[in-house]
């Protein structure tokens, strides 16, 4: 279990939704739901969370807490000489590789979960290369389509690029996850627009147009290209 697990079992325990929980600490809902997606590897909330959910912050590693420790020292601080940097590392294709920018994009299978939905693995199952439109973009991924709810924009069996940083506009087509399960679960329709506090989508198989809550399916992901099974 990781420390992303713990507080989405915290949470639930306590009967809280991602958003009273956000509410309750002073982050976006947005935030609660990239954290038990393991879409961050920190938060600077994290101390705030583990208090009001009345965690041991001795269960959690050091670097969750979105800060470096410093050692302790009984003198003041001397300016130390800069090392001199690696030949390697003067190249900024180095760099975007260190931070994800470039290279293959990790490869998630799904299953169907049921009324339209998806379960998605923990775990990658591979990886993809990197397309155009994910280039130079941190934390791109793509999944395997299942069901055939949005067919014939996604067929089952093709691949779809999710870029999670580009804002979610109408008339695109994006997954979006649920908070409520314990497994990933999430679904692939068409975006309509917001209606109070539901959104409205749309999917091609059987054709029709619905809402979904928006504090369920807070995290929405933009896809942003597809291959071909």
């Amino acid at each position: 279990m990781t420390w992303h697990d713990q507080i989405r079992e915290a949470r639930t325990k306590r009967g809280l939704s991602q958003g009273k929980l956000a509410k309750a600490v002073g982050v976006s809902q947005a935030i609660i739901g990239k954290i038990e997606l393991r879409q961050v590897e920190s938060t600077k909330a994290l101390g705030a969370l583990i208090e009001f959910l009345g965690l041991d912050r001795a269960d959690f590693p050091e670097e969750a807490f979105g800060q470096v420790a410093l050692p302790a020292t009984d003198s003041a601080p001397t300016e130390a000489s800069p090392l001199p940097l690696p030949e390697y590392a003067r190249d900024p294709a180095y760099w975007a590789m260190a931070a994800g920018l470039v290279g293959d994009v990790p490869l998630y299978a799904a299953a169907e979960g049921g009324a339209g939905t998806i379960l998605i693995d923990r775990d990658s199952i591979g990886s993809e290369r990197r397309p155009p439109e994910l280039q130079g973009v941190k934390n791109g991924y793509a999944i395997l389509v299942v069901g055939t709810s949005m067919t014939p924009e996604f067929e089952p069996g093709d691949t779809l690029y999710i870029n999670p940083r580009l804002p979610v506009i109408p008339n695109t087509s994006c997954v979006f996850y649920s908070n409520k399960n314990e497994e990933p679960t999430a679904t692939v329709k068409r975006f309509l627009g917001e209606r109070g506090d539901m959104w409205l989508v749309r999917q091609h198989e059987p054709k029709k147009d619905f809402e979904l809550d928006a504090e369920e399916w807070a995290v929405r992901h933009r896809i942003v290209s597809k291959k071909l099974r």
